[in-house]
């Protein structure tokens, strides 16, 4: 059998990553296992575990569970390179990056035909953890490494979470809905504002400004880390929003 082909039972799928081979088994427990690490939701408990090899042998180093209660567990597609993210709400409500694959480099002679496979298995993925999703539609990811932003869809909302220095979980940063209430969250409180016009939405350095209609600011948001190209996907999708209403 093709390696990178469905078994056929629906239940496993397998697909090429930059890191190796990511495999997912899907039925009474999600089995996720890329390069070591695990990555097993069984009901309401979701567990990590991170395998080493000696020699022969592969051991398990280091091993955790947890239960998901009412918190979120979203898989989020990187823009525009199209990894795929694993996110886990915690308890005090940011998001934590439990898990991350690649896709093959899509120079390499596999490559782009690979593609479609680490696709698939992504939406299968999702089905799976539709139930901890409570009301985010779509999540999607943008920057590099540690550095990665999470942006959560719930459909007439987008949230945004940035991790901050020294920090392993991102915190709840901005959140616009589709008339134009913006909620900026810093350390020890909220700055509101409406933004009713599309093209009110801009940059200025690491930020993300909201404007009124002279151009002076109602309120911005820092989103260091990311590139500006990354910024402003994130001001084109804020803007896209407001311009529904």
């Amino acid at each position: 059998m093709d390696p990178y082909r469905d078994g056929g039972d629906g239940g496993a799928i397998e697909a090429p990553a930059r890191e190796g081979t990511i495999r997912l088994d899907v039925g009474p427990r999600t089995r996720l296992e890329l390069d070591g690490k695990i990555v097993m939701i069984d009901g309401d408990f979701v567990t990590f575990e991170e395998q080493s090899k000696k020699g022969k042998q592969t051991r398990s180093a280091k091993k955790t569970s947890e239960r998901l209660g009412k918190r979120r567990l979203l898989l989020a597609r990187d823009i525009p390179r199209d990894d795929l993210g694993l996110w886990i709400e915690t308890e005090d409500g940011g998001m934590r990056r439990v898990f991350g694959a690649e896709p093959k480099d899509l120079i390499v002679d596999d490559g782009l035909s690979s593609l479609p496979r680490f696709d698939a298995l992504a939406s299968r993925l999702k089905v799976a953890l539709a139930a901890f999703a409570h009301g985010v539609r779509r999540a999607f990811e943008l920057g590099r490494g540690l550095d990665k932003v999470l942006l959560a869809d719930y459909g007439g909302k987008l949230v945004l979470y940035k991790r901050e220095l020294f920090r392993d979980r991102a915190r709840r940063a901005i959140e616009v809905d589709e008339d134009g209430n913006v909620v900026v969250f810093e350390k020890d409180r909220e700055l509101k504002a409406v933004c009713r016009n599309r093209h009110h939405v801009s940059l200025l350095g690491d930020y993300i400004r909201f404007s009124d209609p002279t151009g002076l600011d109602l309120v911005r948001v820092s989103v260091p880390w990311v590139t500006r190209e990354d910024r402003e996907e994130l001001a084109r999708r804020f803007g896209d929003l407001i311009h529904r209403s």
